[in-house]
């Protein structure tokens, strides 16, 4: 996508016909994309439309070209009842036009695979390879095709370095009732001594022979897999066979999402130290006499800086966005070399970055004044930190979802007629991807909105953005925690100050300025071991009391 259109985002669709070509991304990347595709050749719609105008496309008969292993079975699915209505035709491709035109495209990624210990992953990869096939057991499948890459690095206790800022490999799971599961991976890529405790869970074959595999499976068999992200090529080589097929959602996507108590507790230590690194950049920030001098990028690799020395440290989760005025209008925006600007007096800076630690996932947002703020500035700030406050502290009964609980971020926004066109919260995981389902906070409808259960991670970050202007999000990881046999509450594990310069208390209730002096105090409590001298005399001056 972003070799054939130049938009860098993390997540888009596109339609090329013979004679157009049109890409569709959602309200984080609207403005991004504007700036980055050529308006003559491809044209923008929102990704809420796509599938409108596809049906608008295939109103009279014709044909469709889908890679298929891009899509999932659902998703075809979709596709072919859409066609079926105008007689239209879909074509299977055996490969990608992209990867034909595509001439220098990077090598396909080869990082050494490595061990996740049970001091970290707090559960062995046995146990969950057993709980795994009594699921099956119970839904009378016989054998699971498990493609989705965080469920197989979580499932077998490994990591990798396939795909940069996600520490997860290449790999894809056969895996059958009872008995040892079949792992599909570049041989190559196994960590010498981690070779022995596969070996003793799995067979390992190259991904040259996973046809030939599958294609052995005897046909009474019924094979299962998830129609939402299962790609349709494993469906389509089952049944090329004689295999029945039966759609069973991914067993780890739950048991991945809710968190054991070490991974709870990884979380917490690792978001105090990554608050620590927050705090040592936001003082350097503050205290420089030469703002002008500081560039987008400068900033961010100071920020790195800060972090990688940290205990237990592995890589970043993903690009830091570092968005000074009108670059923190974009929710999702990448500094390059071309975009990068200088950091600039009376100016609002918004930081949104996080860091893979092997004992946990960090993801937190700051934005801060650089000089004197605006009375739009305060006013927007202090209405986006209400929000935030509002799904920090509320109290909700068993079976909520995240759909029923985002209007609360968006309520003070809403009351000054204001929105944000992106989700509150997403999930997080444990060193694996710095967003994960099926927990997440957004407006309704949300496909499959998930039940919000003790032990989730997920992010609180309501925003406000003004076009060309400047952009406002203020980001915490939660805890989902029990507090009573029948009440849900939140614990936030993020730690760094709030820039107190862009709050307007008189827009505060008595107990939201609670929230935001006790927040303080223990932001305080808990990182200052980890600053110097100056930095903590610093850090004490901003965390006291409103």
């Amino acid at each position: 996508m972003n070799w054939l259109t130049n938009f860098s985002g993390s997540a888009g669709r596109a339609i090329i016909s013979q004679e157009s070509a049109k890409l569709f991304v959602d309200g984080r990347y609207t403005v991004q994309a504007k700036e980055q595709i050529n308006k003559n050749e491809i044209s923008l719609d929102h990704l809420d439309n796509f599938w409108v105008v596809l049906k608008e496309l295939y109103k009279t008969k014709g044909i469709l070209a889908v890679d298929t292993r891009l899509h999932s079975i659902q998703e075809i699915k979709k596709i072919q009842n859409i066609l079926k209505k105008s007689k239209s035709e879909i074509f299977f491709l055996d490969t990608n036009p992209i990867d034909e035109l595509w001439k220098d495209q990077p090598p396909y990624p080869q990082s050494t695979i490595f061990n996740h210990p049970l001091k970290y992953a707090g559960q062995d990869r046995k146990n969950k390879i057993k709980k795994f096939q009594k699921i099956l057991q119970r839904n009378k499948i016989d054998y699971y095709i498990l493609s989705a890459l965080d469920s197989i690095a979580w499932l077998l206790n490994i990591r990798g370095n396939d795909i940069e800022h996600t520490p997860i490999a290449f790999a894809n799971l056969l895996i059958p009732s009872e008995g040892k599961i079949i792992l599909f991976i570049s041989l190559e890529k196994i960590q010498q001594d981690l070779q022995k405790e596969i070996n003793s869970s799995c067979d390992v074959y190259s991904f040259q022979e996973m046809e030939k595999v599958i294609k052995n499976i005897p046909t009474n068999k019924c094979v299962g897999m998830d129609y939402q992200s299962t790609s349709f090529y494993f469906k389509k080589l089952c049944e090329s066979v004689g295999l029945d097929t039966h759609h069973i959602v991914n067993p780890c996507i739950q048991a991945k999402a809710v968190k054991n108590g070490v991974e709870l507790e990884g979380a917490r230590q690792a978001n105090i130290r990554d608050g620590a690194s927050i705090a040592k950049f936001l003082f350097w920030l503050k205290n420089s006499n030469n703002i002008n001098k500081i560039s987008e990028i400068g900033a961010a690799n100071y920020l790195y800086k800060t972090r990688k020395n940290n205990d237990l440290f592995y890589s970043l989760s993903f690009d830091t966005i570092s968005a000074i005025g009108k670059h923190a209008a974009l929710p999702h925006y990448r500094v390059s070399d071309e975009s990068n600007l200088q950091l600039e007096d009376n100016s609002i800076y918004l930081v949104d970055s996080g860091a893979q630690y092997k004992d946990g996932t960090t993801d937190i947002t700051r934005t801060i004044i650089l000089g004197n703020p605006s009375e739009e500035h305060k006013d927007r700030f202090t209405r986006v930190l209400k929000g935030h406050i509002a799904i920090a502290t509320h109290i909700f009964s068993k079976g909520t979802t995240g759909a029923d609980i985002d209007h609360l971020a968006r309520k003070s926004l809403n009351e000054a007629g204001y929105d944000y066109d992106h989700g509150t919260g997403h999930g997080i995981g444990s060193f694996l991807s710095v967003h994960e389902g099926p927990q997440r906070i957004a407006k309704k409808p949300v496909l499959q909105s998930a039940e919000l259960l003790p032990g989730m991670i997920i992010s609180n970050e309501p925003g406000y953005y003004k076009e060309n202007s400047f952009g406002i999000r203020i980001e915490n990881l939660i805890i989902v925690k029990e507090k009573t046999s029948n009440l849900i509450e939140f614990e936030t594990i993020s730690w760094a100050p709030i820039d107190r310069d862009l709050i307007e208390k008189k827009l505060l209730n008595d107990s939201e300025i609670h929230w935001i002096n006790r927040y303080h105090s223990i932001v305080y409590k808990k990182i200052q071991n980890f600053l110097s001298l100056e930095e903590k005399k610093w850090l004490q001056k901003v965390t006291k009391t409103l």
